[in-house]
């Protein structure tokens, strides 16, 4: 309970809100076809796909994340869909586009979850991964804040930076799914980024 009332909080930040929109806005517009956001928690990168033009489904293997996503979907207005699920029993090649967002740095195997996230991309369909990059650090977050960040729950950005110092990804980690192309788009003054691989 308390930590998605925590993401849902955060999610009403427009640091993170704009460093979301800003990945997802770095890939192709939708023509109805599926995006999975996996870990959606309270399902802001699934909403904001599906403003994009994709039939966007959220996956999170928490009860109440997935009750808070559908909660805000409802009151915005949202077609974006959300369940309760694992995303390693999901069938392959199941969507256009697979997006995770401070998934890959909480799983116990990240190799694996990334082949696993992987393998549910169709041909010439794209994996975008939001995670918090090495410039992520308590230090750089408070530099990002004094040069005018919006204020709007910027306590959040503090928290994050303290949260994931010292628990990044490695990048070279994508280089090892023999992808068509892998583009990086920095996010919120380098402290994050979004790796837009495709198969």
């Amino acid at each position: 309970m308390i930590s998605t009332l925590l993401f849902t909080w955060l999610q009403g930040a427009d640091f993170y809100f704009d460093l979301h929109k800003q990945a997802v806005d770095s890939l192709p517009t939708g023509n109805g076809e599926t995006w999975l956001d996996i870990g959606s928690g309270p399902g802001l990168v699934a909403r904001l796909a599906a403003e994009r033009g994709y039939r966007a489904l959220g996956i999170d293997t928490d009860p109440q994340m997935v009750a808070a996503a559908k909660r805000i979907a409802r009151r915005n207005h949202s077609p974006a869909e959300f369940q309760t699920g694992d995303f390693t029993s999901l069938p392959a090649e199941s969507a256009q586009v697979v997006s995770a967002a401070s998934l890959l740095a909480v799983l116990p195997n990240r190799e694996a979850g990334l082949r696993s996230l992987w393998h549910l991309l169709c041909p010439s369909g794209f994996l975008l991964i939001v995670e918090p990059t090495h410039q992520m650090t308590s230090e750089n977050a408070s530099r990002a804040i004094q040069n005018g960040l919006p204020k709007k729950r910027i306590a959040g950005l503090r928290m994050w930076a303290n949260a994931r110092q010292g628990n990044i990804v490695d990048p070279a980690v994508y280089e090892t799914l023999g992808a068509e192309s892998i583009r990086f788009v920095p996010l919120l003054h380098g402290l994050v980024g979004a790796w837009v691989i495709q198969k």
